[in-house]
């Protein structure tokens, strides 16, 4: 028996402890603990041998019960070969977008938009919180995701969902009153007074992609409006503050927004809005959307990397790959090259040798540190811990590097988008539980191989899966990497 005498007397602090030598107390709760997919996986298993040992004084094998779920594993994706990895590619996307099917996200094939996902709660019988707010962001990304399987595969119900899906953002979440917040993209159906441009730039972007690959241009008089709403409430720095709120945009305010600097030197914030709007300038040739992109994607670079951070210092170099991709893309300068090549190769210090790529905050300067229970929270406790987040970081990574690919043509892009989607590939969610077979969480520690990180965030911990954020957008850099060819001379 462990001498233990030198514990505390808190037992508060304790999870189990003896009492004498016949009693054991536990102070959570164990039962279906593999439903439950406590973590580590094997360490609770450890833990549970012990107790069962103790209790039982018989050796007990806690093999015989299943994992809840399993990943695919990265060893077969070490040596793999180009035809084995096209056809896993393809294998991989098919079962990604039967998850949409399967967990009930999509709402009337689209017409009503898309439920935002899962929670991180993960109950005893191993179901999961169903997140039913209904976002224009998700509803985009999603959009895009079944556009590309119908440009893959020629399915016309994928094209319908997609076009459904972006008839509802802009036919229900746009506001068309001829009033101050005209072409306002409002965030969720709970906050219809909300606009945040990271996200609606999500929604753009999408369909914005759709124009530029089809050649159509319904809704881009939409896509307009929703950018100049944008632009009259960005600064004159080019940098927009993180959210607006209707009940406080009186005119007098949106004046002072406009003639001040935004001040905030984001990636998180306001790096794919800058991103939309170089889009939404090589289909409409209007000056002002390249000359603010421009202007504000300079001022982020200006103070690169000391960008202000939400989550990480990974997060905000994951975020800039697709603006300035598509800067370079549209203004060929050997400055807007040279900063892609930077922040590209600057994020590789921060690489695994899966190919994901790790958290890390210099300084830990993001604001999103919080403690336990205060509200959202990065998934890194300190720097050098094992985890790769793909809500807020590496789920950016799979379009990033292929548009980085597309547009510049080098195959080093390409080369990180295969590393990169052999990891995502490799630790793709296998289990018999159709709401989460075939997608990927929020959280994944490489050092255990399992889904795994600091639980202190509200709502986006390691089991979160969001439907638009993470499997959308890991979905479409897949199916971007297959269609790369047939994409190529878009960027030409």
């Amino acid at each position: 028996m462990k001498d233990l005498s030198g514990i505390t007397e808190k037992i508060s602090d304790r999870a189990l402890w003896m009492e004498k030598d016949n009693l054991m107390i536990c102070s959570f709760r164990l039962a279906n603990f593999v439903r439950a997919r406590y973590s580590p996986k094997n360490k609770m298993r450890s833990l549970v041998k012990y107790i069962l040992e103790w209790v039982s004084d018989e050796e007990i094998n806690t093999d015989t019960v299943k994992d809840y779920y399993e990943i695919k594993g990265l060893n077969k994706f070490s040596r793999i070969s180009e035809e084995e990895f096209a056809s896993e590619l393809k294998e991989s996307a098919k079962t990604s977008l039967q998850w949409f099917k399967n967990s009930g996200i999509i709402i009337n094939q689209g017409r009503d938009g898309v439920y935002e996902g899962f929670g991180t709660e993960v109950y005893p019988d191993g179901s999961q919180r169903f997140a039913k707010l209904i976002r224009a962001d998700c509803a985009g990304e999603i959009s895009l995701t079944y556009f590309l399987d119908y440009m893959l595969n020629d399915n016309e119900n994928s094209l319908e969902i997609s076009d459904n899906l972006s008839s509802f953002i802009f036919d229900y979440m746009q506001e068309k009153d001829k009033n101050e917040f005209y072409g306002m993209i409002r965030w969720t159906q709970q906050a219809w007074e909300t606009c945040y441009q990271d996200d609606v730039a999500r929604a753009l972007n999408s369909h914005l992609l759709k124009c530029l690959y089809t050649g159509r241009n319904d809704y881009i008089e939409e896509c307009k409006a929703a950018l100049d709403f944008l632009i009259k409430t960005t600064g004159t720095d080019g940098t927009r503050v993180m959210r607006t709120d209707n009940r406080e945009l009186t005119e007098e305010k949106i004046n002072e927004l406009h003639n001040q600097p935004g001040n905030l030197k984001s990636a998180h914030y306001n790096a794919y809005y800058h991103a939309s709007l170089l889009l939404a300038y090589k289909l409409t040739g209007i000056e002002k959307y390249k000359d603010i992109s421009v202007k504000g994607l300079t001022e982020i670079m200006k103070v690169y990397p000391e960008t202000v951070r939400e989550q990480s210092q990974t997060q905000e170099y994951c975020r800039l790959i697709l603006p300035l991709s598509w800067l370079y893309w549209i203004t060929k300068e050997d400055i807007h090259k040279e900063w892609l090549y930077k922040v590209s190769k600057d994020l590789q210090q921060l690489k695994h040798k899966t190919g994901a790529y790790l958290e890390w905050d210099e300084g830990y300067k993001a604001t999103m540190r919080n403690t336990k229970g205060d509200g959202e929270c990065s998934l890194l406790a300190e720097n050098g811990d094992t985890v790769v987040d793909l809500l807020y970081s590496n789920n950016w990574l799979p379009i990033g590097f292929m548009q980085a690919y597309l547009v510049t043509g080098d195959e080093y892009f390409k080369s990180l988008w295969q590393e990169n989607i052999k990891f995502i590939l490799g630790i793709q969610i296998i289990s018999d539980d159709p709401r989460i077979n075939g997608v990927w969480g929020r959280g994944f520690d490489v050092e255990y191989m399992e889904y795994f990180g600091s639980p202190a965030d509200i709502g986006w911990g390691p089991w979160a899966i969001e439907s638009g954020w993470t499997v959308a957008e890991i979905l479409s850099g897949i199916f971007m990497g297959i269609l790369q060819d047939k994409l190529k001379p878009f960027y030409d």
